[in-house]
């Protein structure tokens, strides 16, 4: 019994980020309201894990939960980073001021875990700005959180899709002289129709 215990009690690590995160709040129907005004459903809002509400403070490209430091901090979205390994951070996400930022520094990207296990029918791994586009897309793909270690933690995907030509130049300076093929959404829809 003890071995299906141990089974059933995620690592230390994953415990440790799952209860972070549910400190926060749930979402009031005015957020649900405002997201679907959005064109997100609100089962986006809620699957694979929920995204909720927090204080915290913004500190360049990490966060910090406002609790922790006694401060009252400012209202973000939180959303759990998964990856292959489970849960490995949290993001705050302010879509007000545009602020994304990572609680511990492990979080590369939102839908980190498609990364290695891509849909072999997307015809690339979609890139989005936003979490608001990449939560209208079903959470398909990624946000990038630290563009700084873009180049090691996406050499080996042979494809990305970018939303827009500038994007595509943005995610290009990225990778510098080699990386990725980075393709429009264009050309992607007609692979996939072919």
């Amino acid at each position: 019994m003890a071995n299906l215990a141990g089974l059933l009690d995620p690592p230390t690590h994953q415990r440790f980020i799952r209860l972070a995160h549910l400190h926060g709040r749930s979402l009031k129907q005015r957020e649900i309201d405002r997201f679907a005004e959005l064109g997100v459903p609100a089962l986006h809002l809620g699957s694979p894990w929920p995204i909720l509400v927090d204080k915290v403070v913004f500190e360049g490209v990490f966060f910090s939960f406002a609790d922790d430091l006694g401060v009252l901090g400012e209202l973000a979205f939180t959303i759990v980073v998964f990856s292959n390994a489970g849960m490995i951070d949290v993001a705050a996400w302010q879509p007000e001021t545009e602020r994304l930022a990572v609680w511990r520094g492990d979080g590369f990207a939102l839908g980190e875990r498609q990364i290695h296990l891509p849909n072999p029918l997307a015809g690339g791994l979609h890139v989005f700005r936003s979490p608001i586009d990449w939560l209208r897309a079903s959470r398909r793909g990624i946000v990038i959180v630290q563009p700084q270690f873009a180049r090691a933690v996406l050499a080996d995907v042979p494809v990305l899709v970018a939303e827009d030509e500038q994007h595509r130049k943005e995610l290009q300076e990225l990778f510098l002289f080699s990386g990725p093929q980075i393709i429009l959404p264009e050309v992607a829809s007609l692979e996939d129709a072919q």
